[in-house]
């Protein structure tokens, strides 16, 4: 039986690349959750609006719409990136 090659050690900026990505999502996920539920409880404070849970919790919806958006065109960015570098290494 022929012995299959071993396949190329991946370098630094290849597996590096995609730990960053899951680094970024992190972070922005959080921080756009975070940042509106924490100005909508700002708002719903008794010395300004007075309207508590109503503005945090529309703070709230309003960070998980910017997370599913800010995902999507992270995702969408890498996958195209992804799909770019294997066209590129196809062989000719």
């Amino acid at each position: 039986m022929a012995e299959q090659p071993k396949p190329a050690r991946p370098t630094s900026s290849e597996w590096a690349r995609p730990l960053w990505l899951v680094f970024n999502i992190g972070w922005y996920v959080a921080l756009s959750l975070v940042i509106p539920t924490c100005i909508g409880y700002w708002f719903d404070r008794p010395e300004k609006f007075n309207t508590h849970p109503i503005l945090t919790l529309v703070g709230f919806g309003v960070g998980t719409v910017l997370a599913f958006y800010g995902l999507y065109r992270i995702l969408r960015r890498f996958y195209l990136e992804q799909k770019e570098q294997e066209k590129g290494k196809e062989p000719k």
